[in-house]
């Protein structure tokens, strides 16, 4: 190859003799012209065609099959030779000989295969439910080479599979078929049942309306717990900015906004934003679901659980002040008092009542499906099926299973219309009365169009429950058809007769297990003395 040639020279040589027929040469920075490092090599096809292939050209040792190269060679020993027998890293692309390397191998492995230098160290992973070893890595100086805790089995980042469809989200009270006592193993299950929606905050509400849930964590040192009562300090005040998820120093005064507005108006009594305010009667005050997180356990363990979160009642607000707290910043302090026909389940009285309901912590790692309630099949329940007598000291046998009560049962009767729904729910087994109350709202009565718990339920014929509104306007934008199995639903009439329509058992059911169902739009009919002895089997005067 000549010392210098000028820029962008292109050599050629005969292409039949299967030859150099291009090198494309490029004057370097310093004036020197150097070959690049990939170049075309014509090859000929003997007596098939004269089509060309390209051959990739190693500029560091010309091809050569003797020479020993590190690029188109082994790249521990250089060699070229047995190339059955020869990996490339599907990473990097250079050649390994099997023999050569430092674990020799005897197989050609299967599927992608990574050099030593691509593989993924397993050491600096964070493997599920494993500890993160860094004592021997270049990190092991850290404070994090010390840490104890095993990664990847929590929820911390875990995202919410469904929404309470049950009440809304203010819905101030309790949630239908949660009862005090009744415990989750993460926040997001605790979230996902309706009890405190936030699945990180502690206080769920806004500046525009009433908090309607908390949960007592021992965030602030400010915090006093006496079971029945307790003080409650605000949000707010801790620098959060960056990575810094955990402060633990005070660096601003709270202010009464947001989530602290929110509970100052759940008080009765005028919200002041200077001094705070004390309710004339503290049962005035708008109702707020409590739950305890197991971290509250370090201040007062003695009413805090000591594994997940538990819901505690409602509990009311009686004043709420302002004044300096252990940092020397100003934080907004709150007195709630318990006001729940529910033992508290701390005391004997209610750790007899979860026992009775059979309460025990969600978990959907359970026996019960953690989604809604429904008792999972098992062997121990095919045993149960087996044995006509009893006997059986199964788990599953033990297990206390949700069944409605006779005056339910006697309305789910007079629902003819959804006899089929009635008849599915009968077969499945739920252990809570939650899990009954999901798998209603979510698996059967949730109207295809809104996706919501239907409101002024109307049945079609062919067994589907919808909102009378929503049935309504799709009838008058695609036609008298069943939104879900579109069938034809034209003996319900024009869409001026289904607006009269509701059914009525539906919505007396609903309201019997959801107290707070329809509010704004039911109305309570009158029973006559016939239907009550229908109901009931009492005598009729005739």
């Amino acid at each position: 190859m000549p010392a210098s040639t000028p820029d962008n020279t292109t050599l050629d040589d005969d292409a039949s003799s299967g030859s150099v027929s291009s090198i494309s040469l490029s004057e370097s920075a310093s004036g020197e012209t150097v070959a690049n490092d990939v170049a075309v090599v014509n090859t000929v096809n003997d007596g098939v065609d004269n089509e060309s292939q390209e051959v990739v050209k190693c500029d560091h040792c010309d091809n050569g099959p003797t020479s020993p190269c590190n690029y188109c060679g082994c790249y521990y020993c250089g060699m070229k030779d047995d190339e059955h027998h020869t990996l490339a890293c599907d990473e990097c692309g250079r050649f390994y000989h099997m023999r050569c390397l430092p674990e020799p191998l005897t197989i050609v492995p299967e599927g992608d295969w990574y050099c030593e230098f691509c593989k993924t160290d397993l050491s600096h992973t964070v493997i599920g439910e494993q500890k993160l070893d860094l004592t021997n890595s270049r990190k092991s100086k850290m404070p994090s080479a010390k840490q104890k805790k095993a990664w990847g089995g929590g929820m911390a980042c875990a995202g919410t599979t469904k929404t309470c469809t049950i009440v809304p989200k203010d819905h101030a009270g309790s949630i239908p078929g949660v009862h005090v006592g009744q415990s989750w193993k993460y926040r997001i299950h605790v979230s996902e049942s309706g009890i405190h929606r936030p699945p990180v905050g502690g206080i769920a509400g806004s500046s525009t309306k009433p908090a309607v849930s908390i949960v007592l964590a021992g965030g602030y040192p400010e915090d006093v717990d006496k079971g029945d009562e307790f003080v409650y300090t605000g949000s707010g005040g801790y620098d959060l900015s960056g990575n810094k998820r955990q402060a633990k120093v005070q660096t601003f005064d709270q202010e009464l906004t947001r989530q602290n507005r929110s509970l100052a108006m759940a008080c009765a009594a005028p919200v002041n934003e200077q001094k705070g305010a004390t309710a004339k009667d503290w049962r005035a005050s708008s109702p707020i679901r409590v739950c305890r997180s197991y971290k509250a356990g370090k201040m007062h363990p003695e009413y805090a659980p000591a594994e997940g979160v538990r819901y505690d009642g409602l509990y009311r607000i009686v004043k709420y002040w302002k004044e300096k707290g252990v940092s020397g910043f100003c934080v907004w302090r709150y007195l709630f008092r318990r006001d729940d026909s529910e033992p508290a389940p701390w005391t004997e009285e209610g750790k007899q009542h979860i026992e009775q309901l059979g309460l025990s912590m969600y978990n959907p790692e359970t026996t019960c499906d953690g989604r809604t309630g429904q008792v999972k099949a098992s062997p121990s329940k095919a045993n149960l099926k087996r044995k006509a007598g009893g006997g059986d000291d199964s788990e599953a046998s033990k297990m206390r299973r949700f069944q409605p009560g006779p005056e339910l049962q006697e309305l789910i009767r007079l629902d003819k219309e959804n006899s089929r729904l009635w008849a599915n729910m009968s077969e499945s087994e739920y252990a809570t009365e939650s899990g009954y109350l999901e798998a209603l709202a979510e698996g059967h009565l949730g109207c295809p169009i809104c996706q919501e718990l239907v409101q002024r339920p109307v049945t079609t014929p062919c067994g589907h429950n919808i909102c009378n509104p929503c049935l309504c306007k799709s009838m008058d934008q695609y036609g008298v058809f069943c939104p879900i199995c579109r069938s034809d639903i034209a003996s319900m009439g024009s869409i001026a007769d289904l607006k009269l329509q509701t059914n009525q058992n539906l919505v007396t059911i609903l309201k019997a297990l959801i107290p707070s169902y329809g509010k704004e739009w039911a109305t309570t009919p009158k029973i006559t003395e016939n239907q009550f002895g229908i109901r009931t089997g009492a005598a009729v005067n005739k």
